[in-house]
């Protein structure tokens, strides 16, 4: 009688009695059989927000790097660069959800793409109106920066939609605190008469 050598291995079995499952996978492909837990699947029917216009204090919760390279249909107006894609987070008003907006930042020598990303150095602390800019796109440096923006609307392709646009980037004005306090104006001290 012939013997097969068989590596399969059946994804639905249930463990013998005593034994453990095997570990689920926690990032990558997803295989036939595997579990995913509820906290990991997320609230994925939330469907997309439309904040109200507005402006908005974010967070940079991540960032990305990528190469731009334009379509055919492109206006020409930036040429092939690296493209960096800025994952910032808002507070929804209406219940205090978090909603994450992607930002692109085309590392393109022209004023548009330039201006662009000036007005985000400077909404995150990282640069100084009228100073020269150094760029730095290491995580480490850009992700938890703190920043302000405009939101409006804009409408998609199909003249119907409503999108979340970032219109303007503002510097986030630093409020004083009780171990910031306000500098005298006057000629007094603190706990002194």
């Amino acid at each position: 009688m012939t013997q097969y050598n068989s590596n399969y291995q059946n994804p639905y079995a249930q463990p013998a009695y005593g034994q453990q499952a095997a570990p689920q996978q926690q990032s990558g492909e997803l295989m036939d059989g595997m579990t995913v837990s509820a906290a990991d699947l997320g609230d994925y029917d939330k469907g997309y927000v439309l904040l109200p216009e507005g402006t908005y204090d974010f967070t940079v919760v991540d960032l990305d790097e990528t190469r731009y390279q334009p379509g055919p249909k492109s206006s020409g107006k930036i040429g092939p660069c690296k493209q960096v894609i800025l994952t910032l987070r808002f507070k929804d008003p209406t219940d205090g959800s978090d909603v994450d907006l992607k930002h692109n930042l085309y590392m393109y020598n022209n004023q548009g793409c330039l201006g662009m990303i000036a007005s985000f150095y400077d909404a995150v602390g990282m640069h100084k109106k009228g100073e020269p800019i150094t760029f730095d796109w290491r995580k480490e440096v850009v992700i938890g920066k703190r920043g302000r923006a405009e939101i409006n609307h804009r409408k998609g392709s199909d003249g119907k939609s409503e999108y979340n646009n970032i219109k303007k980037m503002l510097p986030l004005e630093v409020m004083p605190t009780a171990g910031n306090p306000t500098p005298n104006a006057g000629n007094w001290s603190n706990g002194r008469f």
